[in-house]
């Protein structure tokens, strides 16, 4: 059985991806500059810190380890590209620009990058498209757009096989707290941690979602697609189009003792008003047979009953529904 080594390897997508994937690889490879996973990783899995900037170790790595399958996740965020324009643009373009080119000198491994729909921007569409033109505001998002584009570059100069995936409003565990895009996931989490949640969105909003269980899924679906099935080489992907109302509506069934409000933060509500209802996957559903499994009910019981096993009850620490916290 082959190896897949990970970039971001610490990362908590990195992490479950150990999981989803060990019965694919003998061999996990985790890559990354940070001191350890944030997470649990797969028996399988082996962490290895390296700095995909020095290339004496990357090829170090490469060499000893002899991926077959590379998923480059190695990022700065949206937030933190902002704050430090100049390690972002390192990070995230030179990053993968040594990853491409290290690929080529070392039996030119399969590459699968994980992009985002923050490569688009300005007024977009309800429904985003592949034909979308991708004007990015965010410098995170500029650099993920230039890094599909390299990728594609290199696969048709040069025949690597890169494939990628564009991921959207991901609901997780892990969702940053102070994200736009966190709305949903934040809204299971407290509500489940601390009984309560204010949704500061029009309750009418529609947002495009796809559970976290279902990117891992696509992860593995795409990695193990032949290569003569994929017309294109970066798909979109998607699942749920639901407004903030249905979301909250489906924390209430589940969480009954929770206390959900809706309390406008306009800011907030324009920025969400402004990104796409739905993202058509047509291609990936074509060309690789990508079907999501969770929609808004299944993705409810699952997190629910995930975030219910992880957190302690509000109400077992002395909170009272209804009461001021």
């Amino acid at each position: 059985m082959p190896t897949c080594l990970i970039t971001g390897g610490a990362g908590n997508l990195a992490c479950q991806l150990s999981w989803t994937l060990a019965k694919h690889f003998e061999r996990i490879v985790l890559l990354d500059v940070a001191p350890a996973p944030i997470g649990s990783v797969s028996p399988s899995a082996v962490f290895e810190r390296c700095d995909l900037l020095d290339q004496s170790k990357l090829d170090a790595q490469f060499a000893h380890h002899r991926p077959e399958v590379v998923i480059h996740l190695a990022s700065l965020l949206s937030a933190s590209s902002e704050q430090d324009r100049a390690t972002a643009w390192r990070v995230n373009m030179d990053g993968a620009f040594a990853l491409f080119e290290t690929a080529l000198r070392w039996d030119r491994p399969q590459v699968l990058f994980a992009s985002s729909i923050a490569t688009f921007g300005g007024e977009l569409p309800k429904l985003l498209t592949d034909d979308t033109p991708q004007w990015p505001d965010s410098l995170y998002g500029v650099t993920k757009m230039a890094a599909e584009r390299l990728g594609v570059y290199y696969h048709r100069r040069h025949g690597l096989d890169f494939r990628c995936l564009r991921l959207g409003i991901t609901v997780s565990r892990h969702a940053p707290a102070g994200a736009a895009s966190a709305i949903a996931s934040r809204a299971f989490i407290e509500a489940v941690q601390h009984g309560q949640f204010t949704f500061r969105a029009q309750p009418e909003t529609k947002l495009a979602l796809i559970y976290v269980r279902d990117v891992l899924r696509a992860f593995a679906q795409l990695l193990h697609a032949p290569s003569a099935s994929l017309t294109q080489r970066v798909y979109n992907l998607s699942t749920m189009s639901v407004t903030s109302r249905q979301i909250a509506d489906a924390i209430q069934r589940r969480v009954p003792e929770a206390q959900l409000h809706f309390e406008l933060d306009a800011s907030l509500a324009k920025l969400l008003a402004s990104w796409p209802e739905a993202t058509d996957d047509s291609a990936a559903r074509r060309d690789w047979g990508w079907e999501p499994e969770f929609d808004l009910q299944r993705t409810s019981d699952d997190f629910v009953a995930e975030l219910r096993h992880e957190f302690p009850s509000f109400q077992a620490q002395g909170v009272v529904p209804g009461s001021p916290a």
